[in-house]
């Protein structure tokens, strides 16, 4: 529900932060309020009743780089991320960030805010997925750490406990040489056929050791196949050409069953890209 006059709360520390949402339950968090605002293009925008405006809370900003991970507040700006982790930021996540356009918006939209996203799962979701990152969930008395493929439920649901904030976001350091993020389309404008595709593989001495894939629709699902995934760990690269047929066969049959999260649009583009990636960039 949008109502013409909202009240914004100010809050100057996390604690407080959780205290004003503990008083009130349905206030939304804002941010960069990028999201908020893309749902709304075509329409007449319109603010929620209550609002906490997430700006002031320096500890949200903070990102840290430890011999095991890279830790980044909920509250950081994307480009922000971009600069001060250039040297260690994972290429297919930094590839996910510098495709969210235009760069104007990369200075406002936060990666606690594009995770979160109720009912739109956006660039990085599907790299962090892949890259078994965690998330610090905090509200008034409890803190709790959970992996991200726990953050929403089969139906796309976000599964917050009430009251609760993603504070933190930790994404561990892996031995993923090849890594790979495309997407198309405008998630916001063009909802129907928007797609993206993360793949991630650590790959040794003309061996598969790990090979990842995520799809995603721009909608409530990120879709993965850990049978698809199976198959092609412990190949030689280059594939041979038998290899590369058995692996397209598996997966046209997987998608063609993906009608409910993919459309057939999304699942056409989908085919091509596995077997595009599969023959020329996997090795």
């Amino acid at each position: 529900m949008t109502e013409t006059h909202s009240h914004i709360f100010y809050p100057s520390t996390l604690n407080e932060a959780l205290s004003i949402k503990n008083q009130n339950p349905r206030a939304v968090l804002w941010a960069g309020g990028t999201g908020l605002m893309g749902r709304q293009l075509g329409k007449t925008p319109g603010l929620p009743l209550n609002i906490i405006q997430m700006s002031r809370l320096s500890d949200l900003k903070k990102i840290r780089r430890t011999e095991r991970f890279l830790e980044i507040g909920s509250g950081a700006v994307i480009n922000r991320v971009l600069n001060v982790g250039q040297h260690v930021l994972p290429h297919a996540l930094a590839q996910a960030m510098r495709m969210i356009r235009p760069s104007s918006i990369r200075n406002t939209a936060t990666i606690g805010g594009h995770i979160c996203m109720p009912e739109i799962r956006l660039n990085l979701f599907s790299v962090l997925l892949l890259m078994d990152v965690s998330l610090e969930l905090r509200r008034t008395g409890g803190t709790r750490w959970i992996q991200i493929n726990r953050l929403f439920n089969k139906t796309g649901e976000i599964q917050l406990k009430e009251n609760e904030i993603l504070t933190r976001i930790r994404i561990p350091f892996g031995n993923w040489n090849r890594q790979f993020f495309k997407s198309d389309g405008n998630p916001f404008l063009d909802g129907d056929k928007s797609i993206s595709f993360a793949v991630i593989a650590d790959i040794q001495k003309g061996m598969v050791n790990d090979f990842r894939m995520a799809i995603g629709n721009s909608g409530k699902y990120t879709v993965r196949s850990i049978e698809m995934e199976s198959l092609v760990i412990g190949k030689k690269v280059p594939l041979g050409a038998k290899d590369i047929s058995a692996i397209a066969e598996f997966n046209q049959t997987w998608l063609e069953n993906l009608t409910g999260e993919l459309t057939s649009f999304r699942r056409a583009r989908a085919a091509r890209f596995i077997y595009w990636f599969l023959e020329e960039l996997l090795p």
